[in-house]
């Protein structure tokens, strides 16, 4: 079959083996999980591009060249932009600067690749500042491939933030939907990310995100919605999300069962004795010092009342108010309808003297799961032990 035959967009084909006998004798991977056909992909189509500009993308550990060409159409999609890695890669192809034409594929039918360059134009300019923050950059040579990249000598900037960054909106912490650690980078180059604040201030950029390839209205619309949702948050969240070291989840909530939230800031802001905390069940004077050093620096303090400025905090944290749940081990899977999440769910039991884990077990007292009948692996097991399957609704009027 030549090129441009095949009516349908296919990346390939997947030939089965009708002896099964035969084909189980085969491996498995990771991504094919089969031993019963064997997968072929098509020749990548090439297509030549008229390059642009060099665009130099910052990234927690480098700044990666990025080519910006004339869109050109590649396997049914329009692609205009194609990560050159690194220095050495730059070098490698011979590129230039605007208007050199490169020859370039969607490798593996996905991923935008260039891979010669037919026409090189001038010279390739490697900045000497830092496109983010504006420090001096220099070139870093690795030991064992000696491949040369490009890297910001700054250690506050912005882009080296970005794992922060990302488990600041992760489900764990701020939980704000649909914000990829790439979205978060490309914010991030465009400067509009400098704090943890900054990620809620985007919806004031919503046209400018618009307008970046590979969002559009809709997109911006998603993430509006997404940061309105998420300026209202759990005090355990929110501590969770700040990457404060050594305080993961369990850490954060046994400081929020002991001081509110402000209660934690004052006193650790005043604090002599950085083991002030250590006296709490679990804490100990290691994470005691951790989150007191963290809230005693200058701009962390900044960063996290200027946060405080925009979020709505929802204290979750306090020991156990009520006793309606005591003594009681619960399991919670499935969607809830009436609590905005299980999260919630979850912090209203252990305020009324409940406990919450996420396996069932002969310890549980009771499995709530909206889908009552579920054929589940949890709703089986909870079957099997006898244990009562509840509903939301005959949760709440049980335990509410």
């Amino acid at each position: 079959m030549t090129d441009g035959e095949n009516p349908y967009p296919v990346d390939g084909l997947v030939i089965s083996y009708d002896d099964t006998v035969y084909a189980a004798q085969g491996s498995v991977t990771g991504h094919h999980a089969t031993r019963a056909g064997y997968a072929f992909k098509w020749a990548d189509t090439s297509a030549e591009a008229v390059l642009d500009h060099i665009e130099w993308s910052c990234a927690a550990s480098s700044i990666t060249p990025v080519a910006v060409f004339e869109p050109v159409e590649l396997e049914g999609t329009v692609v205009r932009r194609a990560s050159l890695c690194n220095i050495s890669e730059c070098e490698r192809l011979g590129i230039g600067g605007g208007g050199s034409v490169l020859s370039v594929i969607k490798a593996n039918k996905i991923i935008p690749k260039v891979i010669r360059v037919s026409k090189p134009v001038g010279e390739l300019h490697i900045p000497d500042a830092c496109p983010v923050c504006g420090a001096k950059t220099d070139i870093r040579v690795s030991e064992t491939s000696g491949t040369r990249t490009l890297r910001c000598t700054n250690e506050g900037c912005p882009a080296k933030k970005l794992r922060k960054y990302t488990r600041f909106v992760s489900k764990a912490g701020m939980d704000i939907d649909g914000i990829s650690e790439q979205s978060l980078a490309r914010f991030v180059n465009q400067g509009w990310i400098k704090s943890y604040a900054d990620i809620f201030r985007l919806t004031g950029h919503l046209e400018e995100i618009a307008a970046l390839d590979g969002f559009g209205e809709k997109s911006a619309a998603n993430l509006k919605a997404s940061l309105e949702k998420a300026a209202t948050v759990s005090d355990r969240k929110l501590l969770y999300a700040l990457n404060i070291p050594l305080i993961g989840v369990d850490v954060a909530k046994r400081l929020l069962e002991a001081h509110s939230l402000r209660e934690l800031i004052e006193l650790a802001a005043a604090a002599e004795d950085p083991a002030l905390f250590s006296a709490i069940d679990g804490i100990g004077p290691e994470k005691s010092g951790a989150f007191v050093r963290w809230m005693q620096e200058a701009e962390n303090r900044a960063q996290l009342e200027d946060l405080l400025t925009i979020v709505t905090v929802e204290a979750t944290g306090q020991k156990a108010s009520g006793s309606r749940c005591a003594g009681l081990t619960f399991v919670v899977t499935g969607d809830v309808f009436t609590y905005k999440n299980r999260s919630e769910l979850k912090a209203y039991i252990e305020s009324e003297g409940g406990k919450v884990t996420g396996a069932v077990s002969k310890s549980t007292s009771y499995l709530i799961n909206n889908d009552v009948a579920s054929t589940s692996s949890k709703n089986r097991k909870a079957r099997e032990l006898n244990i009562p399957i509840l509903s939301e609704a005959e949760f709440r009027e049980k335990f509410a």
